[in-house]
């Protein structure tokens, strides 16, 4: 949309780079066809999408993710897991993920969990 394009232009972007960005982050989470559409016109899982999409508009050396997956059905919250995974690995961004679901860290490369207000690590591999 318009605020996106203002961001990436605020970011040294020109206005045909930064529509071009976009278009690209839309097509990497499959939503090219629908670029045009308001939000309202999205299901929430593209609405997800979207906002990973946005969320690596600038090219973010790290990204905080709070609860991705609370609002969207098993299936679609790993997909939005995979998804952020997928890109944030190609992109070479740093990435906190905070989540309830366990079931879907299986593609991350490390769990931290923090019980009674604490932060836990896990153990270093031997």
């Amino acid at each position: 949309s318009a605020d996106e394009a203002e961001v990436a232009h605020l970011d040294g972007r020109s206005p045909a780079k930064a529509r071009a960005r976009a278009l690209e982050l839309l097509d990497a989470v499959g939503l090219a066809p629908q670029a045009g559409r308001r939000p309202h016109q999205l299901s929430g899982g593209q609405r997800q999408r979207v906002n990973v999409a946005r969320a690596l508009m600038n090219d973010p050396t790290v990204l905080l993710v709070d609860e991705p997956t609370s609002a969207l059905d098993h299936e679609r919250g790993a997909a939005v897991v995979e998804l952020i995974t997928r890109l944030t690995h190609r992109q070479a961004t740093a990435t906190v993920l905070v989540t309830h679901d366990r079931t879907h860290l299986t593609a991350v490369d490390q769990i931290a969990e923090v019980h009674d207000g604490r932060l836990r690590l896990p153990a270093p591999a031997p």
